[in-house]
């Protein structure tokens, strides 16, 4: 059990860089779309975005949670101003760029024969940096690149039965660089143009590849230590854990845990269905919006040509990003025009 207690707190680590994540399979074949219209008098192509446009989105919830019959992880991340704008337009992508920060909170609980597991993670200002490149013709995200540069993590040790730890190892701070590299098959996206009220259209099956590293002091001293207890024959870390230190290979750690590093989103025919536009207030203003149903209203996206992109976004989505629970964001300000 100790070397799954070490590989939840791993896990964990993990899925603290990884934003999104979804269920894990053998590739899929790739799929194409199908769009069921009925007449409508407002239609809307796909826009044209230049270098130097701009939008900043208030991420209010982004929870993450991977459960099993006897344990679970779950992590709950906010944003309060996710500034994205476009730097390249060259081919069939635009680059769009970012930095942020954030706050998350999460829990890891376990329940061995040998006793409860409960360990809390907390994280401020985390600062952030990438890129996301989205198709020009569907608004579809094809690539999700994003890094942290020696960030502060804290564990909180609230129960665990394996070992007596004094009170002030029961929380634990450090630091943490990571670059994470997430690719898609096909570009992911909740938007069909021509977009027009009374069209329904489908979710198109891909799989997502993730790759990157996570490094840190802590980490090098742990294969410090356990390179010198072993010695004397007396190495703590189970041996799947000390072979990914002290440079964690997202690509060698997923392998490890989850059997694969790629990811994927199922398809799903007729998921989307816009049947109409709404006057919607945001932060960043009042817009006529195309209301965008997902599942039935398991989620609600709105997108309004004026601003050229999706104004607010929320819902539970795990029946569809099984490890994504929920998503809550709202369009701040924008410059297109």
């Amino acid at each position: 059990m100790k070397s799954k207690l070490f590989g939840l707190l791993i896990c964990i680590m993990l899925l603290t860089t990884l934003l999104a994540a979804a269920k894990p399979a053998n590739s899929i074949p790739v799929t194409t779309s199908s769009k069921t219209q009925a007449a409508s008098s407002t239609m809307v192509d796909v826009p044209v975005w230049e270098i130097g446009d701009t939008w900043t989105y208030r991420v209010n919830d982004l929870s993450i949670n991977y459960t099993t019959g006897t344990q679970s992880v779950l992590l709950q991340g906010s944003i309060t101003q996710l500034p994205l704008e476009v730097t390249n337009t060259t081919g069939d992508f635009y680059t769009l760029s970012f930095a942020t920060t954030m706050n998350g909170i999460g829990h890891i609980t376990a329940n061995p024969s040998d006793g409860p597991v409960n360990i809390s993670i907390t994280f401020s200002d985390l600062a952030i940096q990438g890129t996301l490149k989205v198709e020009k013709s569907t608004l579809g995200i094809k690539n999700i690149a994003f890094s942290f540069d020696n960030q502060k993590i804290a564990f909180n040790v609230i129960d665990q039965p394996y070992i007596t730890l004094p009170s002030w190892l029961h929380k634990i701070s450090a630091k943490f660089t990571s670059n994470i590299d997430i690719n898609s098959d096909i570009s992911v996206s909740l938007l069909s143009f021509p977009l027009f009220t009374g069209m329904y259209w489908d979710l198109i099956a891909t799989n997502i590849s993730v790759n990157g590293k996570l490094q840190s002091f802590f980490f090098s001293v742990l294969h410090f230590l356990n390179n010198f207890a072993k010695l004397f024959g007396m190495d703590f870390l189970p041996a799947e854990i000390a072979d990914l230190l002290p440079v964690i290979d997202f690509n060698q750690a997923l392998t490890n845990y989850l059997g694969t590093n790629v990811f994927q989103v199922p398809g799903f025919a007729g998921l989307f269905y816009c049947p109409a536009t709404e006057s919607i207030s945001v932060p960043a203003g009042t817009y006529d919006a195309y209301n965008i149903s997902l599942m039935g209203g398991i989620g609600q996206c709105y997108y309004a040509s004026a601003a050229s992109n999706i104004i607010q976004l929320h819902g539970n989505f795990q029946d569809i990003l099984p490890f994504v629970q929920r998503i809550d964001l709202v369009l701040v300000s924008t410059t297109y025009s």
